[in-house]
């Protein structure tokens, strides 16, 4: 009972949160609009307004990305408040997830390229001097993930590690994000094999295992990381539908 009690304030935002999530038939409304002006006119009068609030029809594909990116960082805090405070540190570690590509891509010394630069959560990785990008890594909470790559390890395993690192020893709230861990561990699996491509069924899969465990892991902290992974699945496809339209319409002003 007391258990139940300490996550049920964060299980009634996460359901209310939950059930306002885009349906088939939103996402099937936007599929069939085919400039960005109108996608996002119709996404703002819909339950994706708050994710395309600030976003204007000016946008470049790149500022698109950065603002969906912010916005699901501070969602992620968000949620974070919302669970007993021993739990806080392991859900605010989501949001470091998205960035590992961005964040290899650094360590491996490449010259960083413009959207980094404007990103306040990358650019102070983003000197020209790998030495000063190590440092900056190093004093940050990224540390973990740095100390793993430099010993060989993967940068998604190594957040997999620091995520579990972060986890209090309780033993009932295990099994779901034990859950979530293969699941993930399955889903990098996939994209490692076919990085460029994420399938409309793979997609699907992954959606639909990640609302299982938010319905069968409520009360406990594994809903409110599955909820995030369902958020996270939802900017990236809106994120890919605005930037395709953007891109169609860039490409359609070009004189032939």
């Amino acid at each position: 009972m007391k258990h139940t009690a300490r996550f049920g304030y964060a299980q009634a935002r996460l359901q209310a949160r939950h059930g306002a999530r885009a349906d088939v038939q939103l996402w099937r409304r936007l599929a069939a609009i085919g400039d960005f002006t109108s996608y996002l006119q119709v996404a703002r009068r819909s339950t994706l307004r708050p994710w395309v609030l600030g976003m204007q029809v000016t946008e470049s594909s790149h500022s698109i990305e950065l603002h969906l990116r912010q916005q699901f960082r501070r969602y992620v805090d968000e949620v974070a408040e919302w669970l007993p405070p021993q739990w806080r540190d392991t859900v605010r570690w989501v949001k470091r997830l998205p960035d590992l590509p961005a964040l290899q891509y650094l360590m491996n010394g490449e010259a960083a390229p413009a959207w980094m630069l404007e990103d306040p959560e990358l650019r102070v990785f983003a000197s020209e001097t790998i030495a000063l990008r190590l440092e900056a890594i190093r004093n940050s909470d990224r540390n973990p993930l740095l100390t793993a790559w430099q010993q060989g390890a993967a940068l998604p395993e190594a957040w997999l590690e620091q995520w579990q690192h972060l986890w209090p020893v309780q033993r009932r709230t295990g099994c779901g994000l034990i859950y979530l861990v293969h699941l993930l561990r399955q889903h990098l699996q996939v994209l490692h094999s076919a990085p460029a491509v994420l399938t409309d069924h793979q997609r699907s899969q992954v959606e639909h295992r990640l609302a299982l465990a938010f319905r069968h892991y409520s009360f406990e902290p594994a809903a409110a990381c599955a909820h995030l992974g369902l958020i996270a699945l939802d900017l990236a496809k809106l994120r890919g539908e605005l930037a395709y339209r953007l891109l169609f319409a860039e490409t359609a002003q070009v004189p032939p």
